[in-house]
C-alpha cells in the first residue's frame, strides 16, 4: 500500500477516533503532500469524506487543500458539491465562510451553484459571511468573468456599499474597482459620495483610507457641494493615528481644490506637514513611513511641498537598512530633491561617511550623490565630484565598485578640465583592463574627455581594442563610439586604433549574426561611409547625440 493511500486511511481513522495529537500531524502531512508535485489521486476520496467532519481544524484543512486537488482533478469538485452546498447553509458562520470561499474557487461548480449561494451569503446576518461573499465575487470574476454580469453580482456589490459593516463596504468598493477596471473602475455617483461622507467616522483607519481614495473618483458639481465635502473631510486631514488616512485625505483635498481654489494648497501644506514629519520620525511604524515616502516621491517636482522638508534631511537618512532595505532606499531617493545650499554639505558628508560604504545602500547612495550634482548649482557639483573621488581613493572596494558602476549617471558637463582630469586618472588607476567586465564608464570618459589625458588615453583605447571581442554588446558599442570620438579629436594618435576597431566591426565580426552585432556592424559601416565623404558632418552628428 502506497504512502499516500496510508495517509488517507490514517486521516479517516484518526478523525473517527478524534485523536487530536495524531490528527494535527496528519493534517500537516496532508497539506505538504497536496502541495508537492506528484500523483494525489488517492487523496480525493479521503479529503471529500473529511469535509463533513465537525472538527473545525479538520474541516479547515480539508477545505484549504480542496481547490488544489480540484485544479488537478476537476471532477473531484462534483464529489464535494453536496457537502459544500450544505455547509453554505450551516448555522456556524465559520463553516459557512469556508464553504462559500471554496465554492468560489472551484470553476466547475460556479456556473450551476454560485448564484444562489453567493446571493444568500451577501444577505447573511453575519458580517464575516457577507465579507466572505464579497471577496468570493472577486474569485468568481477571476475564474468565470461573465457570471459577474449575467447573474447580477455587480448590482449586488453596489448594494453592499450600503452594508452596515465598514469592512464589507470597503471590500465591495475594491472588488467593484477590479471587476469594472476596463470601464474605469467603480462609478461614484453623487448619492454614493454623500452616503460615504456621512459615514466617514464609522470606518476604522484602514477602511477609511480606502474610502477616501474611492471618493477621489467623484467631482462635486457645485460650490456649495464642494465646500460641504471639504468641511466633512477636514477633521481627517490631520488624523494623526494613520498615515494612510492623512495622505489619502491630502490627495483628495488637493484634487478637489486644484482647479478653482489653488490658493488653498498653501494652507493644506501648512496644516499637514508637521504630521507627515511625525510619520517619518524614527519612532513611527514602517507602514506609516512607507505611505508618506510614496506620497513625497510623487511630489519631487513640486517645490511648494519639498521646501517643507529642507530643514529635516535627517528624516530621510536610512536607519533600518538591515531590516527594511526597501524603505531605506526610498528615503535615499528623496534626498536629492530636498538638497539646498544650506544642507547639501551635511547630506553629502552623511552619504560619504556612512551609506556609500555599506554594501546594501552603497549603489543607491552613490546614485543619490550623482543626482544631487545634477540638481544643484555647480559649486555643489564640485563637492559631489570630490565625494566620488574620495570614495575611489578610500581603498573601500565596495564603495569603489559602486562609483565605477554609477559614474555614468554623473553629468560632467560644465566642470573644470582639472577636475575631470583628476577623476579620469583616478578611474584609470582602479580599472583592470585585462578583464572582460570593464565598467561602461571607461569608454564613456575616453570618448567625452580622452583628450584631457592624452598621454594615457590612446594606450587605454588600444587595450580596449585588443580585448574587443571579449566584451558584451553594450561595451563594444561604447568602445566603438569612444574610438570614433578620440579619432576625431586626436587623429594622429588614434587613427590606427580606430581602424583596428572598425575592422573588427565590419569584417571580423561578420560571422556573428546576432541582432545586436548586426546593428553595430551597420552603425560602423554608416560612419565609415560618412567619414570618407565629410569628417565635419560626423563631428556634428556626434556632438548632437
Amino acid at each position: 500500500m502506497g504512502t499516500i493511500e496510508e495517509l488517507g486511511m490514517n486521516l479517516l481513522r484518526a478523525c473517527r477516533q478524534n485523536d487530536s495529537t495524531e490528527l494535527k500531524i496528519l493534517l500537516h502531512q496532508l497539506v505538504e503532500t497536496v502541495n508537492t508535485p506528484g500523483d494525489i489521486t488517492y487523496l480525493i476520496g479521503p479529503v471529500v469524506k473529511l469535509l463533513p467532519c465537525h472538527n473545525i481544524s479538520v474541516k479547515k484543512t480539508a477545505y484549504s487543500v480542496l481547490p488544489r486537488i480540484c485544479s488537478l482533478h476537476p471532477d473531484a469538485s462534483f464529489l464535494a458539491a453536496n457537502t459544500i452546498l450544505q455547509d453554505c447553509r450551516d448555522p456556524n458562520p465559520a463553516v459557512k465562510c469556508l464553504a462559500v470561499s471554496t465554492l468560489c474557487s472551484l470553476p466547475p461548480l460556479l456556473q450551476e451553484h454560485a448564484g444562489h449561494a453567493l446571493n444568500a451569503a451577501l444577505k447573511d446576518g453575519n458580517p464575516r459571511v457577507r465579507q466572505t461573499a464579497v471577496m468570493g465575487c472577486s474569485k468568481v470574476f477571476k475564474h468565470v468573468q461573465h457570471l459577474m454580469f449575467e447573474q447580477g453580482f455587480v448590482d449586488r456589490l453596489y448594494e453592499s456599499i450600503r452594508d452596515s459593516d465598514p469592512v464589507v463596504v470597503t471590500s465591495s468598493l475594491l472588488v467593484l474597482d477590479t471587476v469594472l477596471a476596463s470601464e474605469g473602475g467603480v462609478v461614484v455617483s453623487r448619492n454614493m459620495a454623500a452616503y460615504l461622507l456621512q459615514r466617514l467616522e464609522d470606518f476604522p483607519d484602514p477602511q477609511l483610507a480606502t474610502v477616501l481614495e474611492v471618493l477621489s473618483k467623484y467631482k462635486p458639481q457645485e460650490e456649495e457641494e464642494l465646500f460641504k465635502e471639504l468641511s466633512m473631510l477636514d477633521p481627517f486631514l490631520v488624523h494623526s493615528s494613520s498615515a494612510a488616512v492623512v495622505v489619502n485625505c491630502v490627495k483628495l483635498f488637493l484634487k478637489l481644490t486644484e482647479e478653482k481654489h489653488p490658493h488653498l494648497k498653501t494652507e493644506i501644506i501648512q496644516r499637514v506637514v508637521t504630521v507627515l514629519k511625525q510619520f517619518l520620525s524614527s519612532g513611527s511604524s514602517r507602514e506609516s513611513a512607507n505611505h508618506v515616502l510614496d506620497f513625497v516621491l510623487l511630489l519631487t517636482e513640486d517645490i511648494d511641498w519639498l521646501v517643507q522638508f529642507y530643514d529635516s534631511p535627517h528624516l530621510f537618512y536610512p536607519q533600518k537598512y538591515n531590516t527594511d532595505l526597501e524603505l531605506a532606499l526610498k528615503k535615499l531617493r528623496v534626498l536629492p530633491y530636498i538638497c539646498t545650499e544650506s544642507n547639501f554639505k551635511e547630506i553629502l558628508h552623511t552619504l560619504e561617511e556612512k551609506y556609500c560604504r555599506i554594501p546594501k545602500t552603497c549603489t543607491d547612495s552613490i546614485a543619490c550623490v550623482c543626482l544631487i550634482s545634477t540638481r544643484m548649482p555647480h559649486f555643489a557639483g564640485s563637492e559631489c565630484l570630490n565625494v566620488l573621488i574620495a570614495l575611489l581613493d578610500s581603498g573601500d572596494h565596495i564603495a569603489c565598485d559602486g562609483v565605477l558602476n554609477r559614474l555614468q549617471d554623473f553629468n560632467l558637463v560644465g566642470f573644470k578640465d582639472d577636475e575631470i582630469r583628476t577623476l579620469i586618472r583616478k578611474v584609470l588607476m582602479k580599472i583592470d583592463l585585462s578583464i572582460k567586465d570593464v565598467p561602461y564608464i571607461l569608454p564613456i570618459l575616453l570618448g567625452e574627455f580622452g583628450e584631457l589625458v592624452d598621454e594615457q588615453s590612446p594606450y587605454v583605447l588600444e587595450s580596449l581594442a585588443r580585448n574587443f571581442e571579449l566584451y558584451d554588446d553594450g561595451m563594444q558599442s561604447l568602445t566603438f563610439t569612444a574610438a570614433l570620438k578620440m579619432f576625431l579629436k586626436m587623429p594622429a594618435k588614434c587613427q590606427h586604433i580606430f581602424g583596428e576597431i572598425m575592422e573588427k566591426c565590419l569584417h571580423d565580426m561578420m560571422r556573428n549574426d546576432s541582432e545586436k552585432m548586426l546593428a553595430l556592424q551597420q552603425r560602423a559601416l554608416k560612419y565609415y561611409q560618412l567619414l570618407k565623404v565629410d569628417v565635419h558632418l560626423v563631428r556634428k552628428m556626434l556632438i548632437a547625440q
